[in-house]
């Protein structure tokens, strides 16, 4: 019981340019079964043709102009240009003339279906200045015109005359390249044996509508090593900015390798991450964000221009107190998440202490809010002029909260939750001024890699409550930072599946992909269980708001899922899921794929492995061949 329905794009139903890979629509829509017949018109028959078609179109202007029918007149003027033109290199040789079909018969298990997937059809051809036509009342005919039998196309009027350089667009492969805008070689390409390259910002030609890229893999199948491989030649070659949260410990070697910083965080270390630490953000005046949109007309700002551009600054008041109240949802949630988050009374009660701290401090939305006038030591150094304030901390809000609510049994599990989170509870890190290390807050700003170690925190709640806050503090002051507006900047996330259950980390790495473009930003993340983050409705967005893939080595149970949301064609398919080499993949920068191997040399691999014993096997083998050499 299948249902069809034969169709074809009419004489009419081409656009003026065509594009290369414009039938990837219709191959790549499901059930659709596409026949192009091509015939070449000889020279002769093709010049009498074009000189009919030619003085019915000048016939067509002259009525058109006296009739006043401007918008005609210049699209009637266009084509009698072009016609000329096909003239004119079809008689010197320098062009040919084809009469081409293009039908098409698209299948589905229901009407209803069916209805829907020609509707899909129709806008996305639409949307690229083709139409379509189906055969009403040529059923028949329509579909032997499409199936293998081999017998002629009876439907005349499907056909029309295109040139040699429109039938190249005609063809279903255009390329085993992947499209170059300079940037790092990441690896040969399979089929060409060329090497590929990545600019994740693109250049001034062409900039993808994100930066952001998404590593998929099985354990082992080569995640960690593109990462490192992407880390390493993106900050030595093209003056990028990193920082990564690392849950494994994977980054450590390599960050210090590249001269960067790692900041080992444990409740036994002295370094702590305030949730409430608040920055100021900038804008272009004429962007939509929602931060800007947050902003009120009677709320206090600073304007400031650069280089002709108009730009506002501000402290978003509003979204930290969403991003506060986050923490504490996920804090209230217990040891393993399986508690309700907060509930009406705790929120209220949370926001108005936050907004009571913020008061105090003086915060309001303007820039200078955050400053005061005054000497101070800073890592040593004497500091003049404006001066940043105190930050709030978490045990002022929960003295407002002890102060105003102690009594109120609605605040006993809001109290009770917070408690081991302060500076002497026996979970420390996020009360008290945001401390790194002597002299590396300084350094924070000016170093290319910055790694948040993560690995040795408790697995099922302060790693979780880590990351959200680190996250939160990348974002606040570091992709929102006026100092490193310019700054290409690249925020890693590795194993992104640990965290992606935690309903207010899924919204704010959502946010943090969406958003960080403005900022002239991306976040590079990489995930070995795939399909949980698929099956997650929330973690969507973060899948939508990514332009580019690497798919590497996949569960062969996945195909399903990896096919319904990316349309991968069968042959790529059969790549990643039949037991590729590692590192050896796809690489999809939106609807382009290229079959892809990385190339570390054994000196790049003797600075980005991380495994001590085969870094050492390693070593010995080059030994080896050196010996044999000499």
């Amino acid at each position: 019981n299948t249902f069809f329905r034969p169709f074809y794009i009419p004489r009419d139903g081409y656009p003026r340019m065509m594009q290369t890979n414009w039938l990837n629509m219709l191959t790549s829509a499901g059930e659709v079964d596409v026949m192009i017949d091509i015939h070449k018109e000889p020279k002769a028959k093709a010049m009498r043709s074009l000189d009919m078609q030619l003085t019915m179109l000048r016939s067509n202007l002259s009525f058109q102009r006296t009739r006043g029918n401007i918008d005609q007149e210049k699209d009637l003027d266009a084509k009698i240009q072009d016609t000329n033109n096909l003239m004119d290199e079809i008689q010197f040789n320098e062009n040919d003339s084809y009469m081409v079909s293009t039908m098409a018969v698209a299948y589905a298990e229901s009407k209803k279906e069916l209805d829907v997937l020609c509707e899909y059809l129709e806008d996305e051809m639409q949307a690229s200045h083709f139409k379509i036509a189906s055969t009403w009342n040529r059923v028949k005919s329509g579909l032997k015109a499409v199936m293998p039998l081999g017998a002629p196309n009876t439907l005349q009027d499907t056909y029309r005359n295109i040139d040699r350089r429109a039938l190249c667009t005609f063809a279903p492969f255009v390329s085993g390249s992947g499209r170059f805008n300079g940037g790092i070689p990441i690896g040969k390409n399979k089929i060409t044996g060329q090497v590929e390259f990545l600019n994740s910002f693109g250049n001034a030609d062409y900039r993808p509508p994100n930066y952001n890229i998404g590593v998929t893999g099985i354990s082992g199948s080569g995640k960690s090593l593109l990462l490192k491989m992407k880390l390493a030649r993106e900050t030595s070659l093209a003056d990028t900015h990193a920082m990564i949260i690392d849950p494994e410990g994977e980054f450590v070697k390599i960050t210090k390798r590249l001269g960067g910083i790692n900041l080992n965080i444990s409740p036994e270390s002295n370094i702590i991450i305030n949730p409430c630490a608040i920055a100021v953000t900038e804008l272009q005046i004429t962007d939509k964000d929602e931060e800007l949109e947050a902003l009120e007309q009677y709320d206090k700002k600073e304007l400031v221009e650069r280089d002709g551009v108009k730009y506002v600054r501000f402290v978003p008041i509003l979204e930290k107190i969403n991003e506060i109240l986050g923490f504490f949802d996920i804090i209230i949630r217990g040891q393993d998440f399986d508690q309700p988050g907060l509930n009406v009374f705790q929120r209220t009660m949370l926001e108005d202490a936050i907004r009571e701290v913020f008061d105090k401090h003086g915060i309001t939305s303007h820039p200078s809010s955050l400053y005061t006038d005054e000497v101070k030591k800073v890592d040593g150094q004497l500091i003049q002029s404006q001066v940043r304030k105190p930050e709030p901390e978490l045990k002022e809000i929960y003295d407002v909260i002890v102060e105003n609510h102690g009594d109120d049994v609605k605040a006993e599990e809001l109290i009770a939750a917070i408690r081991p989170f302060l500076r002497d509870g026996s979970k420390p890190l996020f009360d008290g001024q945001s401390h790194f290390g002597r002299g590396v807050e300084t350094q924070l700003n000016e170093s290319r890699v910055v790694n948040f170690n993560i690995s040795h925190l408790e697995e099922g709640f302060l790693k979780p409550i880590a990351f959200h806050v680190i996250l939160n503090y990348i974002w606040e002051h570091w992709i929102k930072s006026p100092e490193h507006a310019i700054k290409r900047k690249v925020l890693y996330v590795d194993e992104m599946w640990q965290f992606i259950d935690y309903e207010q980390t899924v919204n704010f790495l959502e946010k943090v992909a969406r958003r960080s473009r403005k900022r002239n930003a991306g976040m590079c993340w990489a995930s070995q269980d795939f399909v949980r983050i698929l099956e997650n409705v929330k973690a969507r967005g973060i899948l939508q708001s990514t332009f580019s893939y690497f798919f590497l080595e996949q569960n062969k149970i996945d195909k399903k899922k990896i096919q319904e949301n990316f349309n991968l064609t069968a042959g790529e398919l059969d790549i990643i899921l039949n037991n590729p080499g590692k590192g050896e993949g796809i690489f999809r920068v939106g609807d382009s794929s290229v079959w892809i191997q990385t190339d570390p040399s054994d000196k790049e691999m003797m600075f980005i492995e991380s495994n001590e014993a085969v870094l050492q096997e390693l070593l010995n083998n080059m030994k080896k061949v050196q010996g044999y050499a000499g």
